[in-house]
């Protein structure tokens, strides 16, 4: 028996060299690593974070259920690269979604940068929607003015109460929030937005410019008939103040002020 204790003493003792070299080579590993760059010629994987040494999260590539966590909830949609900021606050990245649906499809492609702790301001985007009703294809930069993130509670509180007002109640109290700077506004589109509506085909090529309140102030475009247009209009975005008119084509241009255009002078 006491040779069988000796054996286990023995065993025990070459265990605990093993862990003590283990955990050595560990420890030395982290401060200074020991093994070469590992080359891979493919990887699966659903996730892969980039963090820094203190833990936080700067980076994440994953599919769409990886980025259904943490401040986004459940269901999202897209895959793609998010970054994070010194916070691990999301602060922008690449995303992709698409499928086909009845009649049509729905897909989009985004490259976003994010103010902080609130949404996307600046976009660039590829977005299209067809169903049996119609189509709907932008393509181009989107830029959004978004108030303080101190204030996204009652942002978010506003948009909630908007969704059980009456339409007519409902822009009444969108452009309240919007003259006080509680909402979300959208001031400049600058691309391609083509598409059919009510069987309607359109197509607009241009610079679209919102005032603070999120009411078109000046559009820059070309419509569906190759016609070039330039507008500029009220503080509420509905009387047009300048409407530059041009001749039919092979008419020669007028010299006299243009329908709608202030007087020089």
């Amino acid at each position: 028996m006491e040779k069988d204790l000796s054996r286990n003493i023995r065993v025990l003792q070459g265990c605990v060299a093993v862990l003590f070299l283990s955990t050595a080579l560990l420890v030395v590993n982290g401060l200074h690593p020991l093994l070469p760059a590992q080359n891979f010629k493919v990887i699966n994987a659903e996730r892969i974070n980039i963090r820094e040494g203190n833990g936080v999260l700067k980076a994440a590539l994953s599919n769409a259920a990886g980025f259904s966590e943490g401040q986004r909830a459940a269901g999202a949609k897209f895959s793609g690269l998010m970054f994070y900021n010194e916070e691990g606050q999301e602060t922008g990245g690449l995303t992709f979604r698409g499928k086909a649906i009845p009649g049509g499809q729905d897909s989009d492609v985004t490259l976003s940068f994010d103010q902080y702790r609130q949404d996307q301001n600046v976009y660039l985007h590829h977005e299209e929607f067809k169903d049996p009703k119609g189509t709907r294809i932008d393509d181009g930069l989107t830029i959004n003015a978004r108030p303080d993130w101190t204030g996204v509670k009652q942002e978010y509180a506003i948009y909630r109460e908007l969704k059980n007002l009456p339409q007519a109640e409902q822009d009444k109290v969108r452009l309240q929030s919007l003259q006080v700077g509680k909402i979300s506004s959208s001031r400049l589109f600058l691309g391609v937005s083509r598409g059919v509506n009510a069987g309607v085909p359109y197509d607009y090529t241009g610079l679209f410019i919102k005032n603070k309140w999120g009411r078109n102030a000046i559009r820059i475009y070309v419509d569906n008939q190759n016609k070039p247009h330039f507008e500029v209009y009220d503080e509420l975005g509905k009387a047009r103040l300048y409407d530059l008119k041009l001749p039919p084509a092979g008419e020669a241009p007028s010299q006299k002020p243009q329908p709608g255009a202030p007087k020089s002078g």
